[in-house]
């Protein structure tokens, strides 16, 4: 929509918000304040307090489970807070089912085929750094149990296994949720954030297929397959250093360690198939961590 900006008399201008927004975001009161953030020939106003309630609703009539759970994330890290859901069939068990990866989200009621799903949660999603912190830990934590336990005893079982990658997948959705919901002040670091979401997400799959790959198969664990294993670990440490302490030089390492090691992966003698998904998966983690040097880089320079 477009809007006017009026002059006043001390050489300010004004620019009047949409009063539907203002009333949806509890603005509508004395003294209220919002977040003013200039970007180029952007100005984006962002409501730092309260959010609004979104709502949402959805047929699953001969809906099978995976695009429902798929549709429920979808909507959580959208923000959407309550979704009214229509079901000709009792569907209350694959509701459960679907919404167990949403953190704060609840079956609260159910009648005459609709079903009623909320965030009870209550979250504080203000702090977005503070959740973007976490889930990266979480993700550096997931890798040293690998490793401890590949290199290790290997007492792992695939069953804890997924459980502990549904425990990365919550929080990275978790963290998407709160960047929507909070509509991100610097409206370029938020794209970065999100994207860096996505970043978290997929290192935790390559990290769950490593491990699940020396599980089930006869992983030859020669020094060359642990070294690009230690790289990629060392490559995984450095992105979050880098995020946190913007020095161009810890990007310039990681693409000497990613070429490292590629070259000791060209080294490798003729392997199975289980070690060579194995070293695969360790390469493919510092392949992203090289792409996620560029967001940093992006929110640095």
């Amino acid at each position: 929509m477009k809007r006017k900006i009026i002059k006043q008399a001390n050489q300010a201008y004004t620019l009047t918000l949409p009063i539907n927004w203002v009333r949806d975001n509890n603005l509508d009161k004395k003294d209220s304040e919002v977040e003013v953030n200039v970007q180029d020939k952007s100005i984006t106003v962002t409501n730092t307090g309260n959010v609004s309630l979104k709502k949402a609703k959805l047929e699953i009539d001969k809906v099978a489970e995976c695009p429902l759970w798929s549709r429920f994330n979808a909507l959580y890290a959208r923000g959407v807070d309550e979704i009214e859901i229509h079901s000709a069939e009792d569907a209350s068990s694959l509701i459960l089912e679907c919404i167990a990866q949403d953190i704060g989200y609840a079956l609260v009621s159910q009648k005459n085929g609709v079903y009623v799903v909320k965030d009870i949660g209550g979250g504080n999603y203000s702090d977005i750094d503070e959740i973007f912190k976490r889930v990266f830990q979480m993700v550096l934590m997931f890798y040293d149990s690998a490793i401890a336990d590949v290199f290790g005893k290997e007492k792992e079982k695939l069953e804890s296994l997924e459980k502990r990658d549904e425990g990365i997948n919550k929080f990275c959705l978790y963290l998407q949720r709160a960047i929507n919901k909070m509509s991100y002040a610097d409206p370029v670091k938020g794209r970065i954030l999100f994207t860096y979401s996505y970043a978290l997400e997929k290192i935790g799959d390559e990290i769950l297929r490593l491990w699940r790959t020396n599980i089930r198969g006869n992983v030859k664990k020669t020094d060359k397959v642990r070294e690009i294993v230690n790289l990629s670990k060392e490559v995984l440490d450095l992105v979050f250093d880098f995020y946190y302490n913007f020095n161009p030089e810890i990007a310039d390492k990681i693409q000497s360690l990613k070429s490292k090691a590629r070259k000791t992966i060209s080294s490798l003698t003729k392997q199975d198939p289980p070690t060579l998904s194995f070293v695969h998966y360790a390469l493919q983690i510092i392949e992203d961590c090289s792409d996620m040097t560029h967001l940093n880089l992006m929110k640095g320079l």
